[in-house]
């Protein structure tokens, strides 16, 4: 729906020229050293290959040639234009030998606010999320009222898991994934077990009040994530998500990795927006974010410079502004997100059941420190979503508002 809207307005904006059927086939793009020159650098320059259709059906391609003063690459991870223009746009990546898993599915209600809540589950190979999505239930008209309601579901595990998520049918993959997301919040394990003190020195006294200590936390933790439990939804606390009905469209998967431009999101007359830019992993849903900070924040400097009767791309001061203010949010989100990956790959607590026979098989437990980690996370969490003020600061962080600049 986002994109089918972007479209449209495009569509209907009379400044802009939409060519279609177009397929790029080299860029020129001005040297580094040309900016600062008396002289502008020059312009960019795409040769292109154009298809159109000629009476009676034929197609015929024709070559041309596109000139632009700002060439705005926002084609995606595996950007043409940043590819193309690779000396200027070294790249930091990092494989998280994961695959992500996606689809749309119709949820199994029809009443309540679950069009507008997203919910997340953490497993020990990688987390769920269901994402809300467009529905027309977001409306207030009452003639809505019984209309379907659909999510978007990511789902990020290893790649082998992931395959086979993608070899099942529709019924097998809804099954599924109501088995792993639609269940009551996990119990930590013990950190010290009856057996032995977990390391601590063997004195009765130290190893009773160890385990006292153990068992209060844990007890604390469930305390405070039970005590948020609620059915209604006018209520911010814990709900359990809704169970998917159907799977709508195709399910597909995609590789997961970090990347990011390692020495600025500008060269000489050519900006880097969204993904083509930065890659996160997506258990935080900050990849769009970023992208739409990166447009606004560019497309305000591109307004200024038009308002003044400057050249946007011709001169370092507008280029130079944004590099800069993107590339402290773009390092400081990608670094965030990751850190985040890895405090939650430790896993704390059990799985909540296995995919199939090789499924979650391993390392469910883990050592004693990712025991430690598990439990010190949950209460953390607990603790940000009892105090309201810092549990709205955390969503208004989250939902990227106000795209700061």
């Amino acid at each position: 729906p986002l994109v089918s809207a972007v479209w449209d307005e495009l569509r209907n904006d009379k400044r802009i020229d939409l060519i279609d059927n177009v397929q790029i086939t080299s860029i020129s793009a001005p040297s580094p050293n040309t900016m600062g020159n008396v002289e502008p650098p020059p312009p960019v320059e795409m040769s292109c290959t154009r298809s159109t259709m000629k009476e009676g059906g034929n197609k015929e391609n024709e070559e041309c040639t596109i000139s632009a003063d700002l060439l705005v690459a926002a084609d995606g991870a595996n950007s043409f234009v940043r590819r193309t223009l690779g000396n200027s746009f070294p790249m930091i990546t990092h494989s998280y030998d994961r695959k992500a898993v996606t689809c749309t599915v119709e949820l199994d209600v029809r009443k309540g606010d679950m069009a507008k809540t997203a919910f997340q589950r953490f497993l020990p190979h990688g987390p769920i999320a269901l994402l809300p999505v467009w529905n027309s239930r977001n409306s207030d008209d009452d003639e809505e009222e019984d209309a379907p309601i659909y999510a978007n579901v990511v789902w990020s595990t290893t790649p082998s898991e992931a395959n086979h998520l993608l070899s099942l049918s529709g019924t097998e993959f809804i099954k599924t994934l109501n088995h792993h997301l639609c269940q009551g919040p996990n119990v930590n394990p013990p950190l010290l077990s009856n057996n032995n003190n977990g390391g601590m020195p063997h004195i009765p006294i130290i190893g009773t009040i160890a385990k006292e200590m153990d068992s209060l936390l844990r007890t604390a933790n469930t305390a405070l994530t039970m005590g948020t439990w609620t059915e209604s939804p006018s209520r911010n606390f814990f709900r359990m998500p809704p169970a998917s009905a159907r799977v709508v469209g195709p399910i597909m998967g995609f590789d997961l990795k970090l990347s990011h431009v390692q020495q600025g999101y500008t060269a000489p007359r050519v900006a880097l927006v969204g993904d083509a830019a930065h890659t996160v992993h997506p258990m935080a849903g900050q990849g769009l974010n970023l992208g739409m900070g990166d447009v606004y924040s560019l497309s305000e400097l591109i307004k200024e410079a038009v308002d003044s009767g400057m050249d946007v791309g011709g001169t370092g001061l507008f280029l130079d502004r944004y590099n800069q203010e993107r590339m402290v949010k773009g390092l400081g989100t990608v670094g965030g997100v990751h850190g985040l990956h890895e405090l939650f790959r430790c896993t704390g607590s059990k799985s909540a059941g296995s995919m199939n026979a090789h499924a979650f098989s391993s390392g469910v437990n883990g050592s004693k420190v990712e025991s430690v980690v598990g439990l010190g996370r949950s209460l953390g969490m607990n603790v940000v979503n009892s105090l309201g003020p810092l549990r709205r600061a955390f969503a208004e962080a989250a939902a990227g508002a106000a795209f700061s600049r």
